[in-house]
């Protein structure tokens, strides 16, 4: 019972994110800027770390090639997320007459 309230949280979350992808809401597409930086900064804490901790130039060279491997997972996603932008918010698909009614 000590966990309902995070599984209860998660629900609510994931309820909430699950109606903003399905009806395609702009503020979907701003949180997901969010989620990308929060995870640019998941990479880039044991990029820091692991930097810091480095005593020789092997495990600088290893630190730098998690960075890279970070971005080659996150960049990708961000570059679709960004030509994405019109798929989110208002659209009028009707076509336009010529009457103007």
């Amino acid at each position: 019972m000590e966990a309902f309230p995070y599984f209860f949280g998660l629900a609510a979350a994931f309820s909430i994110f699950s109606f903003g992808l399905l009806y395609r809401k702009v503020w979907m597409w701003y949180l997901g800027w969010i989620v990308f930086y929060l995870m640019a900064s998941y990479f880039g804490t044991f990029f820091v770390t692991a930097l810091f901790e480095a005593t020789n130039p092997a495990q600088e060279a290893s630190a730098f090639v998690y960075l890279a491997g970070g971005f080659l997972c996150w960049l990708p996603l961000v570059v679709w997320w960004a030509n994405h932008r019109s798929s989110f918010g208002i659209r009028d698909d009707r076509p336009k007459s010529l009457a103007g009614d």
